[in-house]
């Protein structure tokens, strides 16, 4: 049975569904501060690629992964983890490297997975988690099963053997596959047009998948398109790449305590944080009516709830030397 909404219904509908992606995005971005802090302070160890910037995207796919779905996400994997349902505490245990993190604490920022969420975690290696992706997605195909993997990458990865084979795979085997390419025109440092004329998805349409593209820093456009793309991989249709243009807040990664220099132009930072996607669902918010009394309310709830998560974590022990051998399948020659 389809739902029928009244002229009167539909514009509260609209609104519950902004409130909820706003606070999403809010404890993305609440989470995505934290660590960099933590980083900072020297607390994490190794590199940290923040997802401030980009909340919209896992927000608006976040919202429609299924019980049988499969997420695999890359090396900017965090506000993917939080929008499949993983919880904070336990994955700044594993960014911090304690035996309660969600990997035991053996996986660190990178590397967050979570089956139980159909999280299936990051990877280091750019591309390599597309590829991980087709296979889960031909089980699926062979088994049966309506559902759908969604894959998130960069723009960066599109350059990869492995994306480029897996595209035509994908396309020649109708694998249900939905690729979410989070495009923020930087490749690291590197500007991409620099490094191909192409947009992403006309990649994509020219190795036969179906594509679109979408204002990747507006989370009810991402959601709208992402729920069509999804309905025609679980319905057996083949795969479909999604393309969302956003831009980094912050920059491409942390390594240690001094943030790396300035290497994007200062008005290109201007003009993208005028569409921060946080700030444009605040707008949309007051729009609705919605006081910002309330709106400054959930922002404190959401640091609030980080900060917390933060500092259980941080009283968390380390991993115990002889749990380097456990969870692993080893060689013995």
């Amino acid at each position: 049975m389809t739902d029928v909404h009244t002229d009167t219904e539909s514009p509260r509908v609209a609104a519950a569904a902004d409130l909820s992606r706003y606070r999403m995005m809010l404890r993305i971005r609440a989470f995505e501060e934290t660590a960099l802090h933590l980083t900072r302070c020297g607390e994490i160890v190794g590199a940290v690629h923040p997802y401030t910037g980009h909340e919209a995207i896992a927000t608006g796919v976040g919202e429609l992964i299924g019980p049988a779905d499969q997420v695999v996400s890359y090396y900017r994997c965090h506000g993917h983890a939080l929008a499949c349902g993983l919880e904070p505490t336990a994955m700044f245990a594993e960014l911090l490297g304690r035996a309660s993190g969600v990997n035991k604490g053996k996986g660190g920022s990178m590397h967050l997975a979570d089956r139980s969420h159909g999280f299936l975690g990051g990877n280091s290696i750019v591309g390599a988690n597309v590829g991980i992706a087709a296979g889960l997605a031909a089980a699926v195909r062979i088994r049966g099963l309506t559902a759908a993997v969604v894959v998130f990458l960069g723009d960066g990865a599109m350059g990869a053997g492995v994306v480029l084979e897996t595209l035509r795979i994908a396309a020649r085997q109708e694998l249900p596959l939905l690729f979410v390419c989070e495009n923020n025109s930087y490749q690291d440092r590197t500007p991409s047009h620099l490094v191909s004329e192409l947009a992403p998805a006309a990649v994509a349409t020219g190795l036969g998948v179906r594509s679109a593209s979408v204002d990747g820093n507006d989370a009810g456009e991402v959601a709208e398109v992402a729920g069509a793309m999804l309905g025609a991989v679980r319905n057996g249709l083949g795969a479909r790449f999604l393309e969302a243009s956003t831009y980094l807040r912050d920059f491409h990664c942390q390594l240690g305590p001094v943030p790396p220099d300035p290497y994007r132009p200062d008005d290109e930072v201007r003009r993208w944080r005028t569409r921060d996607p946080v700030t444009r669902a605040e707008r949309k918010l007051i729009a609705h009516g919605l006081p910002r009394s309330d709106l400054d309310a959930l922002r404190r709830q959401a640091y609030l709830e980080m900060t917390d998560a933060a500092a259980d974590a941080l009283e968390a022990p380390v991993p115990r030397p002889e749990a380097a051998e456990h969870d692993l399948t080893i060689a013995r020659w």
